[in-house]
């Protein structure tokens, strides 16, 4: 068998990764000078043993596998990570690639290309811990939000129940009725903080994407805003959407977000707001248009900050709607971006994944 590979030796034995052959079984038939680098054997202390036996037990039905593939269906190459033992005992990563050159007449054996790849595992596992560590703070964040929210709702839900019931057994003159006005506005304007609070903290939760139909989901937006519609008068129209990845809870929640958005900041004019969708490669860009007061450019990525308002103070709000929209965007792996001007009405627009073969359901 050596002297069938002879001329393929001259093209391995320099190169920087180690390079074996192997027979159907898996027994090695040549190692190159590499692997003395790579794994501390000298060439010959590998031939003649099978190549499985220096695998990972934890990796070794995986490798075997692999190798079968390319051999019941050739040429290959397939490729695949594995922890190989050592020569001192210890084990290292390395990628390898097996390829199939049975039928080429000075090889005749299967041929295994290995690369180190310590490094670039030490870095993938540091960064998935990284990753798990991310979100198991996220999670005591949103159960510390929960606890908080709950705990700070009783309270102001009893300033206020005893404003009121003081405010109706006790005379008062009209300066302590404003006061009390004033304590049952505030409590009430910190219950709204909280809430929202509580859905900034709870917008970064992982769950998987499903198809999700952006033509019911603007609708179920709509409903929830029915009474808000209906009493600043807004025409909402909306344009076929299409159906994609993504969680159809949180899509609710950003179209409704926008478009409250469009109407507690609207114009003297009376209220328009329209939906529409368009794709462009692999995602869609879905935009919110409204007829409002406009948002000077300046101001486009200020706008979704947390507790940053620009408009006047008179109208109520936290500050927290637009940051919302943008925590939950980002969190899918979209963007979302402003087209305004001061006075002209603003477009809100963001991506997100197309659904591939899912057809586009009729406009409602």
């Amino acid at each position: 068998m050596a002297a069938s590979f002879q001329g393929f030796r001259s093209l391995i034995e320099n190169s920087p990764d180690a390079i074996s052959l192997i027979d159907t079984h898996g027994e090695i038939l040549y190692g190159s000078p590499s692997t003395t680098k790579l794994f501390g054997y000298l060439p010959e202390e590998i031939v003649g043993r099978n190549c499985l036996e220096l695998i990972h037990p934890e990796d070794r039905d995986h490798s075997s596998r692999t190798i079968q593939e390319v051999l019941y269906k050739p040429p290959g190459p397939l490729q695949w990570d594995a922890r190989v033992r050592c020569k001192d005992g210890n084990y290292c990563w390395v990628e390898s690639t097996v390829s199939n050159l049975l039928f080429e007449s000075e090889v005749q054996a299967m041929m295994v290309h290995q690369r180190d790849i310590n490094a670039r595992r030490t870095v993938e596992m540091e960064q998935q811990r990284h990753a798990e560590e991310l979100v198991r703070s996220n999670l005591r964040l949103e159960e510390f939000a929960y606890t908080a929210a709950h705990d700070l709702r009783e309270p102001l839900r009893a300033i206020s129940l005893y404003t009121e019931m003081l405010v109706k057994k006790t005379q008062m003159d009209a300066g302590a009725s404003q006061m009390a006005k004033f304590i049952v506005d505030g409590a009430a304007r910190m219950s709204t903080l909280v809430d929202d609070l509580l859905s900034f903290a709870s917008t970064g939760v992982y769950e998987p994407p499903r198809l999700v139909d952006l033509q019911r989901a603007v609708a179920q937006a709509r409903q929830n805003l029915a009474l808000t519609i209906s009493s600043c008068g807004a025409a909402v129209t909306v344009d076929r959407m299409p159906v994609i990845q993504g969680n159809e809870i949180h899509l609710v929640r950003l179209f409704q977000n926008l478009m409250s958005n469009a109407m507690k900041y609207r114009s003297e004019q009376p209220v328009e707001i329209h939906v529409n969708a368009e794709r462009r490669g692999a995602e869609w860009v879905i935009r919110v248009r409204d007829n409002g007061l406009g948002i000077a450019p300046e101001n486009h990525d200020r706008v979704f900050m947390p507790f940053i308002r620009l408009a006047n103070r008179d109208i109520p709000g936290t500050g927290l709607g637009l940051a919302v929209c943008k925590k939950l965007v980002e969190g899918w792996g979209g963007k979302i971006w402003i087209e305004s001007e001061l006075g002209a009405g603003s477009t809100f627009c963001f991506t997100i994944v197309a659904a591939e073969q899912v057809p586009i359901p009729n406009a409602a």
